[in-house]
């Protein structure tokens, strides 16, 4: 009879031990995810602590695919007026599109608060601010790794489904739709050179909003894992995080190495702290193609050897002149 796994849900500090060392960080980490059960498209990566007027620190400012800011405040246990007060002031000083307040309990009288917010911002939505409230719980399944549960208990429905609609009407459902955002035709001609071959080697690619996700097949449950994403403004994001495995629980140990994090951060110009490490805007130019592919297909590789049962580190080359070699 085969094994039925046993979900076990734990306080959030039981799964990271410090508020602002552990779960600020995750939450940096995992804001795609959080945008997924907000229905909003958040971007993975925001600033965190981020220093306010009066020298008190906002824990996460990110931005939506569009630019609008959302501003994040987390804690643990009952979310206090403090983060509420805090978050709001900030979040009106900076004409942000909504607060998002995370903890693992609401009061009652917050979540009359931000319904209200909510309700003010339907009748002015050009003045008001939107509120959303969020209980956080980690979870597991048996002795894998702690996972964070995001719940909405406030939200402003008629925002979100505004949001949600325009979201669908601007995410490209073709590549023909994708390749008309890109605006420099140097960065264009370099994404499809990319994506024609990552194609033709037999591996996938999804679709976002501004941006298309190189994909491999490796060690996750659904059999495929993001590789990287290449941005229509020509940025790539590269996810240091999945690759020590905080989505899958899975870590590639050849993809965690010191030196391959250095050579990696020598290739796209990153400062080494990045855990979902973008480049500057117009990274990607013919120049980058070939070093590009490079890192892609070894990112690829590993994944393969894991499943294979096998761990050979892959080469990341420095800049281009290293494949001439």
């Amino acid at each position: 009879m085969a094994h039925m796994g046993r979900l076990s849900f734990g306080r959030l500090s039981q799964a990271w031990t410090g508020e602002a060392a552990d779960f600020t960080p995750l939450l940096v980490d995992r804001l795609d995810q959080l945008g997924d059960a907000l229905g909003l498209d958040l971007l993975s990566a925001g600033q965190s602590e981020v220093s306010t007027a009066g020298g008190r620190r906002i824990d996460i400012v990110a931005q939506g695919s569009d630019g609008s800011e959302f501003v994040i405040e987390n804690q643990y246990g009952r979310a206090d007026h403090d983060h509420l007060t805090r978050g709001l002031a900030y979040a009106v000083a900076r004409e942000a599109r909504g607060l998002i307040l995370v903890a693992e309990e609401h009061r009652d009288e917050f979540r009359a608060v931000a319904q209200y917010l909510n309700e003010m911002r339907e009748l002015a939505p050009e003045r008001g601010i939107a509120v959303w409230l969020v209980e956080a719980r980690a979870v597991r399944v048996d002795t894998s790794p702690w996972a964070p549960l995001f719940t909405a208990v406030v939200q402003p429905n008629e925002f979100t489904a505004v949001v949600e609609r325009a979201k669908q009407d601007e995410r490209p459902s073709t590549l023909s739709q994708l390749w008309e955002q890109f605006t420099s035709p140097e960065t264009l001609e370099a994404a499809r050179e990319i994506l024609g071959r990552w194609e033709a080697a037999g591996h996938k690619r999804r679709l976002g909003p501004n941006h298309v996700v190189l994909e491999a097949r490796g060690p996750a449950v659904s059999g495929i894992r993001t590789v990287v994403a290449i941005y229509t403004d020509g940025r790539v994001m590269v996810p240091f995080s999945s690759y020590a495995g905080q989505n899958s629980g899975v870590t590639v140990p050849a993809l965690t190495t010191v030196e391959f994090r250095s050579r990696a951060d020598a290739l796209f110009g990153f400062s080494g702290s990045e855990r979902q490490a973008r480049t500057a805007p117009g990274w990607l130019t013919r120049a980058g193609v070939e070093p590009l592919w490079s890192f892609s297909t070894s990112v690829a590789a590993a994944y393969s050897d894991v499943l294979d049962g096998e761990g050979a580190a892959p080469v990341v080359p420095n800049d281009p002149q290293d494949l001439a070699e």
